[in-house]
């Protein structure tokens, strides 16, 4: 008697769970892990950083108003809240801290009346 074999499964089936695994990893660990790095401080915490030159390299979001900085070894991410204060580039000039802003583009004011006509 002849034994009767299964038919295979088609190479592209074990691709397509490969592909699932990896778009779930990518979507759902990758996020939460790296949001689990960024370290949420007080204003105050970053003023008296810059005092006491503690800080490494600092992005200035005024479009979504945080501010994003790091230790001096770069290892450790903070973010706070943004707040009017018109002395904190000297400061952080004097810190010796790398800092750059974040470049709004302005929209023409035809665009812009059409964003508000349909918004």
């Amino acid at each position: 008697m002849q034994e009767v074999k299964k038919p295979r499964k088609p190479l592209i089936y074990y691709y397509a769970i490969v592909l699932a695994v990896l778009l779930l990893f990518n979507f759902l660990l990758m996020p939460w892990a790296a949001e689990r790095q960024v370290q949420e401080v007080g204003y105050d915490t970053f003023i008296e950083m810059t005092e006491k030159e503690e800080i490494g390299q600092v992005q200035i979001n005024q479009e979504d108003n945080e501010v994003i900085f790091t230790n001096k070894d770069g290892d450790k991410i903070y973010k706070t809240g943004m707040v009017e204060d018109p002395g904190m580039t000297e400061r952080l000039y004097a810190s010796g801290a790398k800092f750059s802003g974040q470049i709004i583009e302005q929209m023409s004011p035809v665009l812009s009346f059409i964003h508000r006509r349909f918004q």
